[in-house]
């Protein structure tokens, strides 16, 4: 039975998925994103993170299931970057599949196709985090590739039918401008079927570990504009802010 390297568990959660959820926080993330609220759960291995095995997992998280089946909610694996543990989350999630649990991914999509294709047949919702797809900005705000995220979501939307639900985070100083979210906007308007979209009001934290009270959050005026471009593009908006 595969292990799982565990930054946290999270009980009683309602803002990764529909109904109260228990969330597990997987740790390694291949992004450096400047504004992340997680640091901790960035680095491969971590003196806090706790290695479980798989089916011992699938146990101690299922001892919420009278709260998730009451509500409409079940388990969302998170991080960190889940998919970097993608043979051990497809394990996992196929033991809730078989207990009938509602099983939810928040990803980057910053990973090889193959761990997308792994763990896709054991998804009833994804969480698809879309932070920028221009080349460069992306490059400067996460060390990463802008192309292969939204390779593999265009991937996913094509071969298979499991909802996906496109988080936009809309960070002071990196994606609240016009020409940022006009682009993604764009972008999501044009994947092979319709998404929802969650736009994600975050902070400015100057490449600081935690927000501080310095820190820039996005101004109402530029959630406003970015809802408003997205509703002009046809696009379907969930959320606080929709």
């Amino acid at each position: 039975m595969p292990l799982l390297r565990i930054n946290a568990i999270q009980r009683f959660c309602l803002h990764d998925g529909p109904g109260i959820r228990t969330v597990a926080f997987l740790q390694g993330c291949p992004l450096r994103c400047w504004w992340c609220h997680n640091p901790e759960a960035r680095p491969a291995t971590s003196p806090g993170a706790q290695e479980w095995d798989v089916r011992s997992l699938v146990d101690h998280v299922a001892r919420d299931a009278r709260f998730w089946k009451t509500s409409g909610g079940g388990v969302t694996v998170s991080g960190g970057e889940p998919l970097m543990q993608g043979q051990a989350v497809a394990v996992l999630l196929e033991g809730l599949g078989r207990l009938g649990h509602h099983r939810c991914i928040e990803t980057a999509g910053h990973v090889p196709l193959q761990a997308v294709q792994r763990v896709s047949p054991h998804v009833d919702l994804w969480l698809w985090d879309l932070k920028s797809v221009d080349a460069d900005r992306f490059r400067a705000g996460t060390g990463g590739d802008a192309r292969l995220p939204l390779a593999n979501l265009v991937w996913l939307l094509r071969q298979t039918a499991t909802p996906v639900r496109v988080r936009v985070p809309i960070i002071a100083g990196f994606s609240d401008d016009d020409g940022a979210m006009a682009q993604l906007a764009d972008t999501i308007a044009a994947l092979p079927r319709p998404v929802f979209v969650e736009l994600l009001p975050g902070h400015d934290l100057r490449k600081t570990a935690r927000p501080t009270a310095r820190s820039a959050t996005v101004t109402t005026q530029r959630v406003a504009a970015a809802v408003q471009g997205m509703r002009a593009r046809g696009l379907s908006l969930i959320g606080a802010d929709a």
